[in-house]
């Protein structure tokens, strides 16, 4: 006999590693073997051939986790205290939730195993025929256009078949998912786990009009309830809906399942895979945001906001400021800073030539006061390259995503020093040079946000080897913009690590 330790990796709080642990327990006794359990280790005590028969058992039956994630098999030699009493199984075994939504088998809408209750229109469902009866039904009624409510394990939703504001898209299945938005390898393994999150997903451009936006939050059926639901309708070619909380409601369709179920969590996921929850936490001001989860070694901090002041911050005992952003953002100081020099003045000529209205325009923009928040400049440089008309720091990163290639042009990042701060007067140059040439909005504003990165990766390397800084700590709701989060990965240099708060990516006021 042979010890076997499954070694598996709690990330953040978790409630699966029990179940987990439980479900590989249960497995082990039901073939006579022994087994040992700590928090990440399942030991199991087997003939090889044994081991390799519950591994793939494993494989095909536990769900893939977020939250559980499992690292690898070794053989270990330490001393255990191993078990051999049977312990029940939990409901989380994939291939029994498979039969249940598969025609040809015998527990197809068979309720009773997965549901502790199941109701539809106040009649409690019961048997097989009941069940596709209702759900025939409900079908029927979302195929009418009118809307289905339904009492879900995250609570009381309404689905329907239109576009609503703010509403998240349920997809019936990862195919759904994949023909209507642009959706990476990482998205789609992330969007199908156990935990069944949230992702922001950009859709193919040709869906934009119909769901009257660009970006959508994306979701798979989170309980067997939805996916029940969702295979009936896929039957009729309905294959997403419009999800929206309805507390108040009363349900059409109301259920409540014996597997666990997982609370709600929307994430950004970038191209190698890192999930940003989308999550903020109660803080007084920023300072006190940062320190509840910065590091307590030397490093640089980012914080970037839509609303609040940039931080740009070297930690060595205290923080204390590397860059100051402090900037004139409305188009008039702007226009005034292009012209600073003979250059400037020249090219502004030309761009008034080439764009009268939108320069009477911005030399008749109201004034606003300066502002220490990057993105502000932003919102004033896309004003004065004639992409918005209000002064909207969320603009350039919506054009960007639209932007359907993986190079952009390359615009002007500049300090000055004495104090360290953006230099603004190249990167307007140089974005007008491009605009005045002929260069689009998308394909613009990509190449700002490209160069961007591409600045605070080279800013990130000059504070490591100045100050010693070995990491960078990147908080703030700027870097779940997925368009501008693997920019920053491709540039931010790799000899300082950058590192992102786990609980919460930003904060609202304590007293709100």
């Amino acid at each position: 006999m042979t010890t076997f330790a499954f070694k598996f990796k709690s990330v953040g709080t978790t409630e699966l590693a029990p179940l987990f642990m439980d479900f590989m327990a249960h497995h082990a006794h039901a073939q006579g073997l022994s087994y040992a359990t700590t928090p990440e280790v399942f030991y199991l005590k087997a003939p090889l051939e044994q081991a390799k028969s519950f591994a793939t058992q494993l494989s095909l039956r536990l769900p893939l986790a977020l939250s559980f994630n499992f690292l690898g098999v070794e053989v270990a030699q330490e001393p255990l205290e191993w078990h051999s009493q049977e312990v029940p199984c939990p409901p989380i075994d994939i291939s029994q939730a498979k039969d249940f939504l598969d025609p040809t088998h015998k527990d197809f809408c068979a309720p009773k195993v997965h549901f502790f209750s199941l109701s539809y229109q106040n009649q409690e469902l019961t048997t097989p025929t009941q069940v596709q009866e209702a759900m025939q039904s409900a079908v029927q009624t979302l195929q009418a256009g009118q809307n289905l409510v339904v009492k879900t394990s995250r609570g009381v939703v309404t689905l329907s078949p239109t576009p609503k504001k703010d509403a998240s898209v349920l997809f019936m299945d990862l195919a759904s998912v994949l023909s209507v938005t642009r959706l990476d390898h990482k998205s789609a393994q992330v969007l199908c786990a156990f935990e069944k999150p949230t992702i922001r997903a950009t859709l193919k451009e040709v869906f934009s009009q119909e769901f009257q936006r660009l970006e959508i939050d994306a979701l798979l059926p989170y309980d067997l309830g939805l996916a029940l639901l969702g295979h009936f309708l896929l039957e009729k070619d309905i294959s997403y809906l419009f999800l929206t909380q309805s507390p108040e409601s009363v349900p059409d369709f109301a259920y409540t399942p014996k597997a666990p179920s997982t609370q709600a969590q929307t994430f950004s996921v970038a191209q190698n895979g890192l999930l940003l929850a989308h999550k903020r936490t109660r803080a007084k001001n920023t300072l006190d945001f940062i320190r509840q989860e910065a590091p307590k070694e030397p490093h640089l901090l980012i914080y970037l906001n839509f609303e609040r002041p940039s931080c740009f911050w070297v930690y060595q005992e205290g923080y204390k400021q590397l860059l100051s952003v402090e900037q004139e953002t409305h188009p008039q100081a702007l226009l005034a800073q292009l012209q600073s020099n003979a250059k400037g003045r020249k090219l502004y000529a030309n761009y008034k030539q080439a764009f009268p209205d939108l320069c009477q325009a911005l030399e008749q923009a109201p004034q606003t006061p300066p502002s220490q928040n990057l993105l502000d400049f932003l919102a004033g440089l896309v004003q004065v390259l004639g992409f918005s008309q209000t002064h909207n720091p969320h603009t350039i990163f919506e054009l960007a995503t639209s932007f359907l290639r993986n190079k952009g042009p390359r615009v002007d990042f500049k300090l000055t020093k004495e104090p360290l701060s953006l230099n603004p007067t190249p990167t307007l140059r140089s974005a007008a040079s491009y605009t005045l040439g002929g260069t689009d909005a998308p394909t613009m504003c990509f190449g700002i946000l490209d160069s961007l990165a591409e600045f605070l990766g080279n800013v990130i390397y000059d504070a490591h080897t100045k100050f010693s800084c070995d990491r960078v700590y990147l908080c703030g709701e700027v870097f779940l913009q997925k368009v501008f989060l693997d920019l920053c990965l491709q540039y931010f240099p790799k000899e300082c690590p950058s590192i992102f708060p786990t609980k919460a990516m930003d904060y609202q006021d304590a007293g709100a």
